[in-house]
């Protein structure tokens, strides 16, 4: 983390904080630091169903280091044969079991991935999600939430293989950290994140996807007194932001996160 750049945003108050961190979006929200996240393997595809399965693919599996999300995720791929839609579509559930038989990310398992990926299939095919997460948000930062945990509910009513800790419940004490990044991806779109939902869904209703060093970050910058970074300790995060940013209060959450990472200057 570079201390230094830290200590002083957290001296900073109102306009300064935010002009500040709006120089540091600047700095680093650009399509060649990519590389640093998940959001990479959203982007290696064209279609916009390749796409969504992508991200939904990418948010579950991210947790642990970048290089080995990245290693899991191409692994991922080579099994679904670069075509995750008409894998989903077109395969039987026997065909999808023996493409994933044997997979493993840590403490991820075949069926969990298969139960994630044809859940995700299942409710995309027999519901209009953005118009679904619309209808169920609670108001203000953080009200999609709400919508998450019914589609959770729906999602795990609907698959045979259980997910598992792929799909944390959003309506308990978690942050929900992948499944806040998976909505931010979606949800919002700059040089970033592709957001295939932009134009229906409103990111003034997302919430901050906090793990351990954003939790960092945010103690520095006074945003929460929290111990640990649960669920309470996002909404307090998310909040802090908002009255920062109203409309987007997730908009500084990369580039903040990319400071102390030795993120690499990369192309896209």
């Amino acid at each position: 983390m570079n201390a230094d750049t830290v200590a002083a945003l957290g001296r900073l108050r109102g306009p300064d904080r935010r002009a500040a961190l709006e120089w540091n979006y600047r700095r680093f929200n650009h399509a060649r630091f990519r590389a640093s996240d998940p959001v990479a393997f959203v982007w290696s595809f064209h279609d916009p169903a390749d796409r969504e399965i992508a991200a939904w693919t990418a948010a579950a599996l991210a947790y642990g280091r970048v290089a080995s999300i990245q290693a899991a995720l191409r692994g991922v791929d080579r099994r679904w044969e670069g075509q995750p839609a008409a894998f989903l579509a077109q395969a039987s559930l026997q065909e999808q079991r023996n493409a994933l038989a044997g997979f493993v990310y840590r403490w991820t398992r075949a069926p969990h991935l298969l139960g994630h990926l044809r859940g995700w299939h299942i409710l995309r095919t027999t519901h209009d999600l953005p118009a679904r997460f619309a209808r169920d948000a609670a108001p203000g930062p953080g009200g999609y939430r709400r919508a998450l945990a019914g589609m959770v509910r729906d999602l795990r009513e609907a698959v045979e293989d259980d997910p598992g800790h792929l799909l944390p419940n959003p309506a308990g004490p978690s942050a929900c950290k992948r499944p806040a990044m998976w909505l931010r991806w979606m949800v919002r779109r700059d040089e970033i994140d592709p957001g295939p939902w932009a134009d229906r869904l409103d990111p003034a209703k997302l919430w901050v996807p906090l793990d351990t060093h954003l939790f960092r970050i945010a103690k520095r910058l006074r945003l929460t007194r929290r111990r640990t970074p649960d669920g309470e300790a996002a909404r307090r995060v998310t909040a802090a932001f908002a009255r920062l940013c109203p409309e987007d209060p997730v908009r500084y959450d990369f580039a903040i996160t990319r400071l102390g990472m030795g993120t690499p200057d990369s192309s896209p």
